[in-house]
Formats: structure tokens, sequence, C-alpha cells
């Protein structure tokens, strides 16, 4: 991310920050695309809006981007920072990333870590809002381990880890363009830095942890009974005979949610059978495990970006 941005907030820490709403795409382009985010916006046509908050403090920063659907593209290399640095997506919708040769369609919750040095091309596709919201965090540095060689990028799928990392990146985003007198003293983004590089080398190491291959098992079982009403802490406490804190233990250790994995893996398979046709939406949200169906709504929208059509 570059230093000067039009409609910002400069602070005498080297920082500079800023909240904008844009109805212009070549605005939006000139002002935040090339001077904030070093990227490029291709919007798909129609009406276009665009809302942005962001911060950055040094070489690092960190955007809130709520946007029409469209193609949002970064070249490599420094992009106007200064030494090695790293992206971190965060996305609350669907869309394709394009690194290289290789595409990867991301979910909601979806957590995409990049190198500096590689350009990548992100399709952000709408949800019912119409928008598409997306955080995009540069953390100045080495980059972490995993992201050597081809193709420079890793994508995991955590919704706590996302709301983690998310959550970091709030303490020093603007609401209206300043940023809070104590939050300019925090470094975020050593946090930030630290927590991918924590995380990444648990996902991608040689040897996970020695409860790796459990929880492999566990995540297995829940795949193939997701319509049991019963699948919880308990039941799969019995099924693999082991105490339900050594159940949520194995699940912390690989920075999962045992609540979000089982809701991820019901809401999956639902929408895969409301996509298929043959029953009705009511019935498939019965068959896996929802007793409310205001419940399964509101998660499905969460996951998805959107609601179920049969």
């Amino acid at each position: 991310m570059r230093r000067q941005a039009s409609h910002a907030t400069p602070r005498p820490d080297d920082s500079v920050s800023g909240s904008i709403l844009y109805a212009d795409a070549d605005a939006f382009g000139r002002q935040v695309c090339d001077s904030v985010l070093g990227a490029s916006f291709v919007p798909d046509g129609g009406e276009f809006r665009a809302a942005i908050r962001f911060s950055v403090v040094g070489s690092s920063g960190a955007a809130h981007l709520r946007i029409t659907p469209g193609v949002l593209t970064r070249r490599g290399g420094p992009c106007g920072v200064v030494g090695a640095h790293f992206l971190v997506l965060v996305l609350r919708g669907n869309g394709l990333l394009t690194v290289g040769q290789a595409g990867r369609p991301l979910s909601p919750n979806s957590v995409a870590v990049i190198s500096g040095a590689r350009g990548f091309s992100l399709a952000l596709s709408s949800g019912e809002t119409g928008s598409c919201e997306l955080d995009l965090i540069q953390v100045a540095g080495a980059e972490p381990p995993a992201l050597a060689g081809e193709p420079g990028a890793v994508v995991t799928t955590s919704a706590s880890f996302a709301d983690y990392i998310v959550g970091l990146a709030d303490l020093v985003q603007p609401e209206g363009g300043e940023i809070g007198p104590c939050r300019r003293d925090i470094p975020v983004f050593d946090y930030i830095g630290a927590a991918i590089r924590d995380y990444l080398a648990g996902e991608n190491g040689d040897v996970l942890h020695r409860d790796h291959g459990l929880y492999q098992r566990i995540r297995a079982f829940i795949a193939r009974n997701v319509k049991n009403p019963a699948l919880g802490a308990d039941l799969l406490a019995r099924e693999f005979a082991i105490s339900k804190r050594k159940l949520y233990s194995v699940f912390y250790d690989s920075r999962a949610s045992l609540h979000e994995t089982v809701m991820t893996a019901r809401l999956e398979a639902a929408r895969r059978e409301i996509e298929a046709g043959g029953q009705k939406v009511a019935s498939v949200i019965l068959d896996h495990g929802f007793s409310n169906p205001s419940t399964f709504y509101r998660n499905y929208k969460r996951h998805f970006g959107r609601v179920p059509r049969a």
C-alpha cells in the first residue's frame, strides 16, 4: 500500500487514514486503487458503488472494502512499499483468486495469504446485498516460509481465524477518518504477521501436531453424519473414545472451532441438496439437523452471502 491518498487524514507518525464513499469508478481507481492499494479495479458493469475504510502506518496497512462486483488486480513487487511484505485477504462473500496460472475459488471466511512479490487478480461476486466485502491487509517484513516457491499463496478457511485477523485490523481502521488516540501505539501489524506465520506453520509443517490424524478422522466423521441431529461434542467424544476436553483441545490445536466445523459441514451439505433440487427447502433444513429455520437462514447467509434458493 502506498502512503499518499486523496481525502485522507495524515498523522504525525507517518500514517494516513480515510473513510470514503464512491459512486464514480474512475475516481475510486485514481484515489484509492492506485494510491492506497497499489491495484486496479474493473467493475462488472451497472451502477457502481464503493465504500472504503483504510489506514496505512509506515509500510503496513489495512483496508476494509465494500464494493459492487468486479475484478481487483494487483501487480507483483513493491507497489510503493520498500522491502519485503505479504498480503492477507479476508473475503466475506464469494470470489475467484488467481495467482500466476493457479485459480482458486474462495468462499466466505476464506483467508488468502499472498507473497508481496506475486501479482494476483480477485474476481468478486455479489451476495444478496449486491455488494462484495473484503479486508485487505498488507504486512511489511519477511514472508511466512509457507509462501516460498510457486504459487506464493496459501488459502485457508476458518471463520474463527478470519474473525481474529479482521478484529486485529479493526484496531487501526478509522470509522470516520480518524485513528483513535491510543491505537497508533499498538503494533497491530506485528501481531497480524506473527499470527499468520504461526497459523501457516501449523497448517503446512511436516508434522502439524500429534493429534492431527485424529482431527482429520473427526472431520471426516462429521462430513458423513451431517444429518444426525445428535451430531455434537457428546456424540463425537463417545465415537472416538475421548473426553470432551480432549475433543475441544484437538480442535483448538488445529486452530478450528468444533461448533463452526459442524455448522459448516451441515450448511454445505444442505446447499448441495437444495441446489440439486427435488426437495423442499424446509425438508432439507430439518434433514440436516436444524430445528430452527431462522437459525439456518441466518447462518446460511453469513456463510454463503445469500439466502438459499431451491
